[in-house]
C-alpha cells in the first residue's frame, strides 16, 4: 500500500520544507495547509493469522515529496519505489492499494504486469465501454478505440437505485466483509470500463459500494483485476487504514516530528530511519516479543481500549525486556556493579 503524510516542521533554513495539505486538519468543506515535509511511504500489510486484530503495516521505503515546479509528484515517487521493490522480488506478485491521489496516469499508465492495483476514483469519472462498436461495412475514418460512454460511478449508483428487477446490469448485491476490525453488511455491484484519462485503454473493474446503515458515504473503487470478487476489492481497500495507523503511531509514539534538523542529509535520513525502526520493532514483537514474560505482564495491566498490537505496547515490552536483560541485580562482581550503575544513570537521563 502507498500513502503520504505531512511531518510538521517550521524554519527558514530547513531543507525541503513546503506548504502541503494537512489531512488531519482538513474537512470536507475546508482544506487546511501546513508547513512541513511531505513523505510518500510504501508499506506492506501483514495479516496475523493467530489474532483478530486489524492488519499491521510495515514501512518498506519512503521518499520526500519536495515542493515547487519540476519536482516529482507523489504518484511518480510511488512508482519509483514500486519499481525498486519489484527488482528486490522478481518472482513475486503484488497488490498495490492507494487512495484517489494515486489513481494517476504517472503511476498506472505503465503498471507492471505483476502488480494489481486497487484504489478509489471520483464519482464523476469519465468511463467508457471497453467493447468496441462494430464498424459498418465500407465506413471510412479512424477506427474506434473505445465503446460508448458509460455512466459514471455516481450515476451508476443512481441507476441501480431506480432498477426494479434483480437481473442484468446495475443491480445491488449484498456482501459481507470484514473491514476496520469488524464484520459489515454492505451492498455493491461492479462493471467493466476503460478510464482513458488514467489507464488509457486498459479495462478495469469498477466497484460501487454502499452502506445500508448510512454510516459512510458511497465509495467508488476500481481494480486492474477484472476477475476480482466484490468482497476482495472492498477488503483490500479497507486494509489501507493500517498505514494511517502507522503514521499516527510514528508521530505520537516515536515522535518523528520532534527532531530539529536543517541540512539535506539529515532530513533525508531521519524519517526513513524512524520508519525502519518501527518495522523492526513490530517484526520483533510478532516473532519473539509477544511470548516474553514482560509482554504477559503488560497485557494483564491493559484497559478496555488498550491493544497489544499498538506500537506503544510493543515499545513498552521492548524497553522492559532490554532493561531486564541488561541489569543483573544479583551480580557480585565489581565490574558488573559499575556497569549496572552506568546503565541506571543512562536510564535516568533518558527519562528526564
Amino acid at each position: 500500500m502507498v500513502d503520504d503524510t505531512l511531518a510538521h516542521k517550521r524554519g527558514k533554513s530547513v531543507w525541503g520544507l513546503g506548504w502541503f495539505r494537512d489531512a488531519v486538519a482538513s474537512t470536507k468543506k475546508r482544506v487546511a495547509t501546513a508547513s512541513g515535509h511531505n513523505w510518500v511511504v510504501v508499506a506492506v500489510a501483514v495479516c496475523l493469522p493467530f489474532t483478530k486484530t486489524p492488519i499491521l503495516a510495515l514501512p518498506l521505503l519512503a521518499r520526500l515529496h519536495q515542493p515547487g515546479k519540476g519536482q516529482p509528484s507523489c504518484a511518480q515517487l510511488a512508482g519509483d519505489m514500486l519499481r525498486t521493490i519489484l527488482e528486490w522480488f522478481p518472482d513475486r506478485r503484488f497488490t498495490l492499494v492507494g487512495d484517489g491521489a494515486y489513481a494517476a496516469q504517472t503511476l498506472l499508465q505503465d503498471l507492471d504486469a505483476r502488480v494489481t492495483f486497487v484504489g478509489r476514483l471520483r464519482g464523476d469519472a469519465a468511463l467508457f465501454d471497453p467493447r468496441l462498436p462494430v464498424a459498418k461495412k465500407g465506413q471510412r475514418g479512424r477506427k474506434a478505440q473505445k465503446g460508448p460512454r458509460l455512466p459514471s460511478p455516481k450515476a451508476a449508483a443512481a441507476k441501480a437505485d431506480r432498477k426494479r428487477s434483480t437481473a442484468g446490469d446495475w443491480v445491488w448485491q449484498a456482501v459481507t466483509v470484514t473491514v476496520y476490525g469488524c464484520q459489515r453488511q454492505l451492498r455493491a455491484f461492479a462493471y467493466e470500463a476503460v478510464w482513458p484519462r488514467v489507464l488509457g485503454l486498459r479495462p478495469v473493474r469498477i466497484v460501487v459500494v454502499r452502506d445500508p446503515e448510512e454510516r459512510m458515504q458511497d465509495c467508488y473503487l476500481f481494480t486492474t483485476d477484472l476477475q476480482a470478487r466484490l468482497e476482495w476489492v472492498i477488503t483490500q481497500f479497507a486494509w489501507r487504514w493500517s498505514i494511517e495507523v502507522l503514521f499516527r503511531a510514528s508521530k505520537q509514539v516515536l515522535d518523528i516530528e520532534a527532531p530539529q534538523h536543517y541540512c539535506q542529509e539529515s532530513v533525508e535520513k531521519l524519517a526513513p530511519w524512524v520508519w525502519s525502526m518501527q518495522s523492526v520493532i513490530m517484526v520483533w514483537y510478532i516473532t519473539a516479543g509477544r511470548d516474553l514474560a514482560e509482554a504477559e505482564e503488560l497485557r494483564a495491566l491493559m484497559g478496555e481500549w488498550d491493544s497489544e498490537w499498538s506500537l506503544r505496547h510493543m515499545v513498552q515490552v521492548l524497553r522492559r525486556a532490554t532493561l531486564n536483560a541488561t541489569i543483573k541485580p544479583m551480580s557480585a562482581e565489581p565490574n558488573e556493579l559499575l556497569k549496572l550503575i552506568e546503565t541506571l544513570k543512562n536510564c535516568v537521563n533518558l527519562a528526564s
